[in-house]
């Protein structure tokens, strides 16, 4: 009897027996194919990681730029309103002048102040007597070694109606009593009659040290300034007072030259 296993035939239990089956046959269409990964879809992945990573770093930097303007946006909304604060004197003056001709209570309402029958500070009481209301800022300056506040408006009265708003900037005096401080003379001359206010304070570079809003709309500013005379040496300090008519232009504007020094050193008269 002849011996199977040199005939050279093909028996499935040789085949599972030399474990043939555990092999992939690269041609047996029954088989799953093995490959590697190929090079294109290693690409693709890596190019997913990198666009993956770059949304990520956009999106942080988006996140990072709208932070950065609304920080911006609340500091300058915290700058304008630290600004109109500063300014609360001129602002509430302003206000008040507005009801001019109305009662004090009336006028108090609108402008969204209380005023009061004198000043908490002796100085100004001395000073200005003629007065019927006065409101007053909360802080204080110190003018050559006398303390005020810094601002102050005084109001006048005529049957409990209210017929002048007069405001004074102490605080713009801190510095020098001579006022601010410039290189040379200002004429007043140079200004043409017509101006409105804001063109008038652009020529002269100054704030206004003293508003006085009186009826039918008439306004006053007065402007202080000094500057080093050169022939002499000294400080020299003048007060520009301007007014303006119902409509807004300037009617009229004169200077006048202040000698505070010699109402300093003057003597008293017996």
């Amino acid at each position: 009897m002849a011996d199977k296993n040199n005939t050279g035939e093909f028996s499935m239990d040789g085949y599972f027996n030399e474990r043939l089956s555990e092999d992939v046959e690269p041609m047996n269409p029954f088989e799953i194919q093995e490959t590697e990964p190929s090079k294109k879809s290693k690409k693709g992945k890596r190019n997913l990681g990198k666009k993956l990573k770059n949304v990520n770093f956009k999106s942080k930097k988006t996140v990072i730029i709208a932070a950065a303007v609304l920080v911006l946006i609340l500091l300058l909304i915290i700058f304008i309103w630290l600004s109109k604060r500063r300014n609360d004197g001129a602002r509430y003056a302003k206000l008040l002048s507005q009801n001019i001709g109305r009662s004090v209570r009336t006028a108090e309402k609108k402008a969204g102040i209380d005023l009061k029958e004198e000043s908490d500070y002796a100085t100004l009481n001395q000073l200005y007597i003629s007065y019927q209301a006065i409101a007053e800022s909360k802080k204080d300056c110190k003018i050559q070694g006398v303390h005020l506040p810094e601002w102050a408006i005084f109001c006048n009265t005529e049957a409990s109606e209210l017929t002048s708003v007069t405001y004074y900037n102490y605080e713009l005096l801190e510095d020098s009593i001579f006022g601010t401080e410039r290189k040379s003379y200002l004429d007043p001359n140079l200004i043409p009659t017509g101006s409105t206010v804001k063109e008038v304070e652009k020529k002269l570079d100054l704030e206004p040290y003293r508003i006085q809003y009186q009826q039918g709309k008439i306004q006053l500013r007065e402007y202080r300034y000094c500057y080093d005379d050169k022939e002499s040496g000294d400080v020299v300090s003048y007060a520009i007072t301007a007014k303006w008519n119902e409509d807004g232009e300037l009617a009229e504007i004169k200077d006048i030259r202040r000698n505070y020094i010699g109402t300093l050193l003057a003597s008293p008269e017996a």
